[in-house]
């Protein structure tokens, strides 16, 4: 039995120690967390493909790339998946902490009630996020979509590093 699975086990009971309304709301925010999980970690051979956008019947005007246009910072931890370091940086800022374990960078951002680990391989020369998962950090309920914009908005009151630029010797653990 997974761990998340367990714990919605766990808490199940006291969901419905509380009413019918709070127990619908507990279990619509378990399954929401868990379609996110199960999405973030299928095969990508599974996952349908995504929408072709519509063919321009004219040039188009030049758009930014998707990743700095305003309103597409994600919202689910499987959207970070295949992320470079650069795109988490301008989204969530530096990383809690940051090791090296093996082939992988392990990167921690922690915020006030949520945490988001991520599992980062190398792959065609540049680092990706291979693995993503937001959890809550305290006794409060909080969704995945919730975690990033709290560690977004944190991460909007702190500089962006220079591209190139590397993390601080105060973010990483030895080794790194």
């Amino acid at each position: 039995m997974g761990p998340r699975l367990g714990l919605i086990l766990l808490l199940l009971p006291a969901a419905c120690a509380q009413g019918p309304e709070r127990e619908a709301a507990a279990l619509a925010s378990a399954l929401e967390n868990s379609r996110a999980s199960f999405a973030a970690n299928a095969p990508r051979e599974l996952l349908p493909p995504p929408p072709m956008p519509p063919r321009p019947r004219t040039q188009p005007a030049r758009l930014r790339p998707a990743e700095d246009a305003p309103g597409t910072r994600p919202a689910t931890a499987a959207q970070l998946m295949g992320a470079v370091p650069e795109m988490l940086r301008r989204w969530l800022g530096e990383p809690t902490r940051r090791r090296a374990e093996g082939g992988a960078e392990i990167w921690l951002y922690a915020g006030q009630d949520c945490a988001l680990d991520l599992v980062l391989y190398r792959e065609a020369g540049a680092l990706r996020v291979a693995h993503a998962a937001a959890r809550a950090s305290g006794a409060a309920p909080q969704t995945e979509g919730g975690c990033l914009r709290q560690l977004s908005a944190a991460a909007a009151t702190r500089p962006v590093p220079a591209a190139g630029e590397a993390t601080p010797a105060s973010h990483r653990e030895p080794g790194v």
